[in-house]
C-alpha cells in the first residue's frame, strides 16, 4: 500500500478537494492500494443521501464559520476540524463490505498498537471508553473500494455537539442523551502529539512506499473538486413528494422516504438517510418502482429476486416494505395454537438439571411451544457451542452476534446431564459457528463421543448446522456416529434468502445427501405460514426425497419478537393433516405435522419408524 503525496497549492485545501483526491486516485491509480491522512478547517460533512435540514444546524454554522458539504459515500453526518484527522483508503477489494470490515479492523489495531484500547462497535464505529473517537463510511467506483474514516484527536467537542442535530431516535439507539456524550478525543490517550502521531499512522500503514501526485494530477483533480464543492451537489434539489415515510433500522440506519404519488402509482422516489450505499440506487433500485402501484402487494412483487442487500448495506426486502408501509397487518392467532406453558414437578426437575449443569437449549433460547410438555417427559434439546449464533436469521430467536470461544469442558457437562436426566433418547443441536476455522465440526465430534462414551444405551440425534457446505466436515461428524442426524431445510426455495440469513437452499439439500451416503439416518424440517403455496411445499418434498432423507416433520411458523419475520398464514390443523398424507404418499417413512410441531418434538417416534 503507498501513501499518497499531496503537493502544496496556493489555494486552501478544503473537504471536496481531498474527496477530489480519493475518486481521482481511484480512477488513475490501480497498481495498488493507497491511502493518506489530511485535516480541514471546521467542516461540516453530510453523508451523500442526508437531508441538511435533519442533520446540521446551519444558522451556528453560519455564525461559527463552518463550512458545510457533501461527500459520495453513504453513512452519517460528521464534523471535523484541524483536531479531527481523516484517513483516506483506496482498494483495490472487489467486495466493498470485505475492504471495509478489514479496513476498520486494521485502523482499531493501529490505536491499539499504541495502547489505545479501541473496540469495534456498530455498524461503523470504533469506541474508546465507551465513546465513539472513529467513524467511517464507503463507496464503489470503477471497481474500487473508496473508504474513509474520521479520528477525533484534539477536535473542538463543543463546536460537534452544537453544529450536528442528528434525530433523539438516533442517539437512543446509541444509548446516550446528546452528541456530547457519545464521542471523545483520543489525544488524552497517549503522549504522542497529533504530528508524532500522523507519522507514525504513516509508517504503520505504508511504510516506506508512496506515491507523489503530480501537477498533472493536480489540474484533473481540481476538476472534479468544482463539482464536488457546488451548491448542486452539496445542497441538491427539494424532492417533490406527497409522502413521507421514515423509519431506523438498527443494522442499515435511517432511511427516510420521499415518494411522490400519481393514483397511488409511484412516479419518483426518494431515500435519504445515513445508511450505506453500496450499488445503483437510482438504476437497481428507483428506476424499478417508478410506474408500480403504492400498495405492499405490489412493490413485493416488482421487487421480487432483487437482491436489496447489494444496493444498501444491510437491506432486504421487509424492511423496505416496512419503511414504506409499517407493519404487515396483523394475522391473528387461532385457538388451535393455544398452548400451555404450566410448569409440572417433572418439566421443573428437568429444568433444573439444565440450569445445574449450565446448558444451552433451543427450548429454550428458540421459544418452543412444547418445552413444558418435553421437559415434563425428561427430554430436551441441548444446544451446544455457546448461546450465540454468527447468524441472523429471520425467523430464529437465538441470540446472534459474536460468540465466546467454545467451551473444552462443554461436551463431557453435555454427557454428564444425558446421564443425570437418564434420557434413552437425547437431541443436540448447535448455534451456527461461521466464526471458527472448522464452523465446529471437531467440538460437535467430541461432544458425540463424550456422549456414547458416557451413555452407550442412549439413542442419540444431532441436528447440525450446514458447515457452510463443506462435505468434509459433515462426513466428520458423521464417523463419529450418531444414530440420527438432522439438518433442516427451514422453508421453501423462494423464500429461503428471505428468512435464511446465510443458508442456501442448495447447500441444505447438499447436506443431506452427505447425511444419507454415510449411512446414518437422515431427518429434516420445515415451517409454514411464511407465505409459501401448497406447490412449494410439494416440491420441497420432493428435493428431499432425492436427497435419500425419509425423516420429516413440518410445523407453523411463529413469529418470535416483533423484530422477527410476521406469520403471513396460520395452517389449520386440517391443512398440516393433507401435508402429511401427501408426504406419506409421495415416500416419506414418517411425518410429524402439526401446528405445534418442532424438529425434535417426538423424536423418538421418528427413530422406532420402519
Amino acid at each position: 500500500m503507498k501513501y499518497i503525496i499531496v503537493p502544496d497549492r496556493a489555494e486552501a485545501k478544503q473537504l471536496p478537494f481531498y474527496f477530489a483526491v480519493e475518486e481521482y486516485v481511484a480512477s488513475k491509480y490501480t497498481d495498488d492500494d493507497y491511502f493518506f491522512a489530511w485535516q480541514v478547517e471546521p467542516t461540516v460533512m453530510l453523508g451523500r443521501n442526508q437531508l441538511i435540514d435533519n442533520e446540521v444546524n446551519v444558522e451556528y454554522c453560519r455564525d461559527n464559520g463552518i463550512h458545510i458539504f457533501r461527500r459520495k459515500s453513504g453513512g452519517g453526518c460528521v464534523y471535523a476540524d484541524s483536531g479531527c484527522i481523516q484517513f483516506s483508503y483506496i482498494s483495490f477489494s472487489e467486495s466493498v463490505n470485505l475492504a471495509f470490515g478489514d479496513y476498520m479492523n486494521n485502523v482499531a489495531r493501529l490505536l491499539r498498537s499504541i495502547d489505545i484500547d479501541a473496540q469495534l462497535s456498530g455498524r461503523n464505529d470504533i469506541l474508546v471508553g465507551g465513546r465513539k473517537v472513529s467513524g467511517s463510511a464507503f463507496y464503489r467506483l470503477r471497481n474500487r473500494s473508496v473508504l474513509h474514516n474520521t479520528v477525533l484527536f484534539n477536535t473542538q467537542l463543543e463546536h460537534l455537539a452544537k453544529a450536528l442535530t442528528p434525530s433523539h431516535e438516533k442517539l437512543q439507539s446509541k444509548g446516550v442523551a446528546s452528541v456530547s456524550q457519545r464521542v471523545n478525543n483520543i489525544g488524552q490517550y497517549t503522549n504522542l502529539t497529533l504530528d508524532d502521531f500522523l507519522a507514525y499512522v504513516r509508517k504503520y500503514m505504508c511504510g516506506s512506499e508512496q506515491l507523489v501526485l503530480t501537477e498533472e494530477d493536480m489540474r484533473e483533480i481540481a476538476k472534479i473538486e468544482k463539482e464536488l464543492a457546488s451548491d448542486t451537489f452539496v445542497y441538491g434539489k427539494n424532492p417533490k413528494f406527497t409522502e413521507v415515510r421514515k423509519k431506523r433500522f438498527p443494522d442499515i440506519g435511517t432511511l427516510e422516504a420521499h415518494i411522490e404519488l400519481k393514483n397511488n402509482v409511484i412516479t419518483n422516489i426518494n431515500l435519504a438517510g445515513d445508511y450505506f450505499l453500496i450499488g445503483d440506487l437510482d438504476r437497481e433500485l428507483i428506476d424499478l418502482l417508478r410506474g408500480t402501484q403504492f400498495t405492499r402487494e405490489a412493490v413485493t412483487e416488482r421487487l421480487e429476486g432483487i437482491d436489496l442487500s447489494a444496493i444498501i448495506r444491510g437491506m432486504e426486502l421487509p424492511q423496505l416494505l416496512r419503511l414504506l408501509f409499517g407493519r404487515p397487518p396483523h394475522v391473528k392467532k387461532p385457538e388451535w395454537l393455544k398452548i400451555n406453558l404450566t410448569s409440572t414437578q417433572n418439566s421443573g426437575e428437568t429444568a433444573n438439571v439444565i440450569a445445574k449443569h449450565h446448558l444451552n437449549t433451543i427450548c429454550t433460547s428458540g421459544l418452543c411451544p412444547n418445552r413444558t410438555e418435553c421437559w415434563a417427559a425428561r427430554t430436551a434439546t441441548l444446544m451446544i457451542g455457546g448461546n450465540v449464533c454468527t447468524r441472523s436469521c429471520k425467523f430464529c430467536n437465538t441470540l446472534s452476534g459474536r460468540p465466546e470461544k467454545l467451551n473444552p469442558a462443554e461436551p463431557q457437562n453435555v454427557a454428564d446431564s444425558i446421564k443425570a436426566l437418564g434420557l434413552r433418547y437425547a437431541v443436540i443441536t448447535s448455534v451456527d459457528r461461521d466464526d471458527l476455522k472448522d464452523y465446529g465440526a471437531e467440538h460437535w465430534v467430541k461432544t458425540i463421543s463424550c456422549i456414547k462414551k458416557e451413555n452407550p444405551d442412549t439413542i442419540l440425534e444431532v441436528l447440525i448446522p450446514d458447515f457452510m457446505g463443506n462435505k468434509q466436515l459433515v462426513e466428520m461428524v458423521m464417523k463419529a456416529r450418531p444414530n440420527v442426524a438432522g439438518h433442516n431445510m427451514e422453508t421453501v426455495r423462494r423464500l429461503t434468502p428471505s428468512v435464511r440469513s446465510v443458508a442456501r437452499y442448495e447447500r441444505s439439500l447438499d447436506v443431506l445427501t452427505a447425511i444419507t451416503q454415510s449411512g446414518v439416518m437422515a431427518k429434516t424440517g420445515f415451517m409454514v405460514g411464511l407465505g409459501e403455496t401448497i406447490e412449494e411445499v410439494e416440491e420441497l418434498m420432493d428435493d428431499i426425497l432425492a436427497t435419500g432423507c425419509r425423516r420429516l416433520t413440518i410445523g407453523q411458523y411463529l413469529q418470535p419478537t416483533s423484530r422477527h419475520l410476521p406469520v403471513a398464514e396460520y395452517i389449520t390443523p386440517e391443512q398440516f393433516e393433507k401435508y402429511r398424507q401427501t408426504a406419506l404418499n409421495k415416500g416419506f417413512k414418517f411425518v410429524e405435522s402439526g401446528p405445534l410441531v418442532r424438529s425434535s418434538y417426538h423424536a423418538e417416534r421418528s427413530f422406532h419408524a420402519s
